[in-house]
């Protein structure tokens, strides 16, 4: 056995990932890094563009709407909303060996619904995720890294405990 790792983008790499229990994590790159330095400090930050007063999500070398350079990294509240999410029960994604929940949510800062953040959402059953529930932040360390995952917010309706 080597020490390379397995390559994600092939079927046979996503099973030697599986059989090693990994689970995949963040690669940065100069774009996202700020994004994962502040979540490491469990702080929730998004991009923002100072020339049209505007965040966007991913994060991206400029800015989405008027290719302004003037990008800074603002935190953000971690409170938004569900814009969609799948429940995978096939499990495509190694180090995942039940169901779980993805989701886009729309952070409450931004204007614009096209500002999403991909998480997952915990703290629930998966029958209890629905469109437009009211989600907040919290950090799940995962092989030394701080990731941004999602729960329902206290205001959001929760039929399993009804």
């Amino acid at each position: 056995m080597t020490n390379e790792k397995p390559n994600v983008q092939t079927r046979e790499g996503q099973e030697q990932m599986k059989a090693l229990g990994i689970k995949p994590l963040p690669d940065p790159d100069a774009t996202t890094q700020p994004y994962w330095d502040a979540a490491m400090n469990e702080e929730l930050k998004i991009q923002f563009c100072s020339a049209c007063n505007q965040y966007q999500h991913p994060p991206m070398p400029t800015c989405e709407r008027c290719e302004a350079s003037k990008i800074e990294w603002r935190s953000i509240s971690g409170k938004g909303i569900i814009y969609s999410f799948i429940i995978d029960r096939r499990l495509m994604t190694t180090g995942f060996d039940e169901p779980y929940v993805v989701a886009q949510i729309n952070p409450i800062e931004a204007e614009h619904d096209d500002v999403r953040i991909t998480t997952n959402i915990k703290g629930c059953e998966l029958t209890d995720v629905y469109m437009d529930m009211p989600v907040e932040v919290f950090f799940e360390e995962v092989n030394g890294v701080k990731l941004p995952q999602f729960k329902p917010a206290p205001d959001a309706i929760i039929k399993s405990q009804q």
